[in-house]
């Protein structure tokens, strides 16, 4: 038996939660990868100092088996690590624009069963545009908190963006260095504000949606 279709209105709010539980869970494994390469920063631990030779036709070398075994395990730590949070990042920003994107669509009068999000011709990955705009939303209780996360997501944008054009100098003075690096830090805050926004912007689609509803 053929399941009835669901309203729009329903497909569109699942499609904008879907992108909420993405972000959650690449935000949690982001973390943990970040507590599990800390567990094996070398100034923290204690090393044998036992040495064995390794040899091989005309030539043999010196190694210190613990020191390697935990310099390569922090390693594959740090790329995953790394590699986590990028995919943390996109899928953050996946989240607020797409939620942005679904109530900017019902405000406009249109009734989309779910998110469009633009992607790369090339690799296929999000393309998101460096700016989202602002919702208009004055009688929301939570309309203000909205429009404030929308600008610290766009203040990490920025600095991203400033610590980048320092970094590129031939030449960086010493202020400029201390500047580039307070943007490095304000930047890396870009998943956590991406994430909160989408927060936001997801109970601001329940708002428009059930306002749109109660209109028709």
């Amino acid at each position: 038996m053929t399941k009835p279709a669901l309203p729009w209105t329903h497909t569109l709010e699942d499609s904008v939660s879907a992108l909420g539980a993405a972000a959650r869970e690449c935000q949690a494994a982001a973390r943990a990868a970040a507590l599990t390469n800390g567990q094996y920063d070398l100034d923290r631990l204690r090393l044998h100092d036992g040495k064995i030779m390794r040899g091989r036709p005309a030539f043999s070398g010196e190694q210190e088996p613990h020191l390697a075994a935990l310099s390569r395990i922090g390693s594959i730590h740090l790329k995953t690590r790394h590699e986590l949070e990028r995919l943390y990042e996109d899928a953050a920003r996946a989240y607020a624009h797409g939620a942005n994107w679904a109530v900017l669509a019902v405000q406009a009068g249109e009734q989309p069963a779910h998110v469009l999000l633009k992607v790369d011709a090339a690799d296929s990955a999000y393309d998101f545009d460096d700016y989202m705009p602002t919702l208009s939303l004055d009688r929301f209780s939570q309309g203000p908190a909205v429009e404030a996360a929308r600008r610290v997501y766009e203040r990490c944008i920025v600095a991203g963006y400033e610590a980048e054009g320092i970094g590129r100098q031939a030449y960086i003075a010493d202020h400029e260095a201390t500047e580039m690096h307070a943007a490095i830090d304000a930047a890396a805050g870009l998943p956590d504000a991406a994430y909160a926004y989408g927060v936001l912007a997801e109970s601001a689609l329940r708002y428009t949606l059930t306002t749109a509803v109660n209109r028709q």
